[in-house]
Parts: C-alpha cells; sequence; structure tokens
C-alpha cells in the first residue's frame, strides 16, 4: 500500500511539473495576448461596469419591436400565402413539407436527447 502511495505521489508531482513548465506559460501567454488586442474594451470605472449588465438587457429589450414588427409581416406573408394556397407551386408546397417534416423530426430528437437517451439507440418509451 506505501509503495502504491509513493507512486501515485511521484505521478501526481510529476503531472503538477509538466503543468506548471508546459500548460500554464502557455496560458498565461494567450491570455496577456488576447487582454492586449482587446485593451480597448476594458472597462475600468467600476460604476460603468455595474451598468453593463442592465445595458444589455434593455439594448436587447430596445430591439423586441422591431423584431416583432418583421414577425408580423412575415405572418401578412405567410396568410397571403394560406389563402390563395390552391393556386402555389407544387415547388413550393413541396418545400413546405419538407421543411415541417424537418422540423418534426429535430423537435423529436430533442425530446429523445432530452429525455436522457442522449443516443438513438437504446430509447424506449
Amino acid at each position: 500500500m506505501a509503495s502504491y502511495l509513493t507512486k501515485v505521489t511521484g505521478i501526481a508531482s510529476k503531472a503538477a511539473e509538466v503543468v506548471k513548465t508546459k500548460v500554464v506559460p502557455s496560458a498565461v501567454k494567450a491570455y496577456n495576448a488576447t487582454m492586449a488586442g482587446g485593451a480597448e474594451f476594458v472597462v475600468k470605472d467600476p460604476a460603468a461596469a455595474d451598468k453593463l449588465g442592465r445595458q444589455l438587457v434593455y439594448t436587447n429589450l430596445a430591439k423586441l419591436p422591431v423584431m416583432i414588427e418583421g414577425a408580423a409581416a412575415e405572418i401578412k406573408v405567410v396568410e397571403r400565402k394560406w389563402a390563395g394556397r390552391m393556386d402555389l407551386p407544387m415547388m413550393e408546397v413541396g418545400v413546405a413539407a419538407l421543411f415541417s417534416a424537418e422540423v418534426y423530426a429535430w423537435m423529436c430528437v430533442g425530446e429523445i436527447i432530452g429525455s436522457g437517451g442522449g443516443a438513438m439507440s437504446g430509447y424506449y418509451y
């Protein structure tokens, strides 16, 4: 047992030495290069840094009306196409059917993965 503990301790110390000599310097170098490249974006004022989260949230909330208008315009296009569905070319009907089937298939895959299946095989419902 003591020899096993000595062996494990030796392996751990070698691993720590490799991390200290090979991994840490390259990580520090990459960090310094990243920070040097983005130095202009670092907020140094603590009050301004505290406001950043709220600014992000409210900036994105301000975009919602434009997105809603775009969605409403797309709904109008779909409604117009649905009203004239008997005049649609077969190619467009086929693309819509294929898209609907793909959306349904991805929903099914998501349900399988979300229920803990993780893979298609071995899924029992």
